[in-house]
Order: structure tokens, then sequence, then C-alpha cells
């Protein structure tokens, strides 16, 4: 399975600077709910963990050991400040040029995300463009969050007139040479681009979860200012180990961002679109098209079961 289900972390305790090791399982969207097993090791704690995206924050409900001493409930605290991407509310107040600050041209070459030589990339980026040309026969296509522009050169290489933009503020430095002419330097927020450009398809693979909650209505008008057709895009919904994941949500969440202007295709040709190296159940390319009519969506939302746990929910800050 993915890192998202089973991982390890340290937290540090504020006051000693001694850090700990808590390991968590699970990581599973159950409607609005996302569930972990956890312990910490050296603390002599373990139980369960519920993340109600719609709360202020996590409820632990211990199942070994007691919370007694001060250094457990710093600890937890600690742990619940790491689980924030997973809650509404958080990250606000943050602007484009505060967010582009956080990805310059050395976080996309340590990622690898401008790696000319690396088959990892090529058959990743490879993949993406074969689905969306099966799936979709784009004429004009612009991909947002694009890095160096390795997917728009899988794209071009196809026969798509393909584009992009990213937020990284020394773009030029980090563009693969034979697209830089076609890259610019934008945000979802902002695009550099607009309705008379023509594009039919946007693609914006690992990008929604960086984008800050309350910044989420913006991306969606721009979107629609741009007059896209299609959408395409891969969101991460638990990894909450890697870097800039702050809008951690379930699926279900998205489809009501989006709309009403766009709406998710369910089915898509009767392939699933999963994305390759790792495969887990919600590492899928996701199509949602432009609605020509706005739809209203139902605010009635489906009731979760919660944990069956019996042991009482320790008294620790939500």
């Amino acid at each position: 399975m993915g890192m998202s289900y089973r991982m390890s972390l340290d937290v540090t305790d504020p006051l000693t600077g001694s850090k700990h090791p808590v390991m968590l399982a699970g990581g599973l969207w159950h409607g609005d709910v996302l569930l972990y097993d956890f312990a910490l090791l050296d603390l002599g704690l373990s139980g369960s963990i519920e993340c109600d995206w719609r709360s202020k924050g996590p409820v632990y409900r211990i199942e070994q050991g007691q919370v007694t001493r001060p250094e457990q409930q710093r600890v937890i605290e600690q742990l619940s400040e790491a689980l924030k991407p997973y809650f509404a509310g958080t990250f606000k107040g943050l602007s484009d040029e505060q967010l582009a600050q956080l990805y310059p041209g050395d976080y996309h070459k340590g990622s690898g995300y401008c790696d000319t030589e690396s088959e990892i990339e090529r058959e990743f980026k490879g993949a993406i463009a074969d689905m969306v040309q099966k799936t979709l026969q784009p004429k004009k296509v612009v991909d947002a969050g694009c890095a160096g522009g390795l997917l728009v050169r899988e794209l071009r290489q196809r026969g798509v007139e393909a584009y992009g933009f990213d937020h990284c503020p020394d773009l030029s430095g980090i563009a693969v040479p034979e697209v830089a002419q076609w890259l610019r330097q934008g945000s979802v927020t902002k695009i550099p681009f607009g309705p008379e450009d023509g594009f039919d398809t946007l693609l914006c693979i690992d990008v929604f979860e960086h984008v800050p909650e309350d910044r989420i209505p913006e991306m969606v008008a721009e979107f629609d200012r741009l007059g896209v057709k299609n959408l395409a895009v891969h969101i991460s919904h638990t990894e909450l180990e890697h870097f800039g994941h702050i809008t951690l949500r379930p699926l279900s969440w998205w489809d009501e961002q989006l709309g009403p202007k766009f709406r998710r295709m369910v089915d898509t040709g009767g392939d699933l679109l999963a994305l390759p190296r790792p495969f887990d159940p919600k590492r899928i390319l996701r199509i949602y098209q432009r609605v020509e009519k706005p739809i209203e969506l139902s605010p009635v939302r489906p009731s979760v079961a919660r944990s069956g746990a019996t042991a009482p929910a320790a008294s620790l800050p939500r």
C-alpha cells in the first residue's frame, strides 16, 4: 500500500527538544472522518485518532496507557499540530508571494520534477499524457503546476499543443530547454493565460493539496474564467508526510468545491485511470467536466459512523 497508510514521524517536545517516534497506520477517509491507529512508542501510549475535517482538531481514543505526565500531553499537542492539514480553517491568509517562496527552483530540483534523465518521472508523466490523450483527445492543454515542464514535453511529443505554468519564482532556471518557451510563471489563483488562448483541458497533478483552503474559491473561479471544458487532476487526500500538503480532504469535499462549475465523471470509458508507482486505491486521475448549466449541490451530507472503540476519549486538545 501507499505511504499514506503506514508511516512514522518524529514529534518534538517543545520544552525539552527531545524527539519521540510516532507510528501511524490507516489514513483513510470514511465520509468526512479520517481514521488513524497510532502508537507513541517511548511514551507508552497507543489508540486511535479521528480527524473530522469540519472540527477544530483530532479526537484521541487511548486504548493502551494513560496520559498522566506533562511530557505526554505536550507531545500529543504537537502531534495535533502536525495533523492540521486535515482540518478546516487552517493556513489562512497566505498570499501568492508567500506561497511562491515555498517552492523555489531548489524544491523542484530536489524532488526530481525537472530531471530529464529520470526514468521514474518519464514513466509517470508519460502515463498521464497517454491517459489524457486517450480519454479526452484534447487539442490544446495547459499544465497547472508544471514545474520544469516534463509533462508539457511528453504531451508535445504526442502531438498535443501543450503549455504550462508554475508558482516557482525562478521558473526559467528549472525549465526543460525544449519546452521553456511554452512555460509561464503564475499560480492556480492567478493563471497567466486567458480564454482567448483557447485551452480545452487543464491538467493539475498533485497541486490542489498545496493550495490553502481559503484560496480554493479563487482557484475554481480561475478555472472557470479560463474557459476549459475538462479538468484532469490528481489529488492527494491523505499524504501528510510530503512538504506543502496543507489542504487534505476527502474526494467528496473536492467535488463540492469544484461544483457547480465542474462535475466529476464517474465513468471514464471503462478503464480505471490509475497512476503508476506506487499504486493505492486513491491514486487515480480524476476527470471533471464543465457544467454548461449550473447545478445546485445538496447541502445534506451522509451520516458517518464513528469509531467503535469502547475506551472513552482522552481529555486532550481538539
